[in-house]
């Protein structure tokens, strides 16, 4: 687990989002890309 949150941390710089409900969604959607684009590898 600790090398996926190193890869999301990579992917993006930061999270933008000022709100909790903001910055919950942003990162459920890196884990779904990220997901995504293990599957596809």
């Amino acid at each position: 687990s600790e090398t996926v949150f190193a890869m999301l941390k990579d992917d993006g710089d930061e999270i933008r989002s000022r709100s909790w409900h903001g910055q919950f969604r942003e990162l459920t959607r890196k884990c779904i890309v990220h997901n995504l684009a293990q599957a596809a590898s």
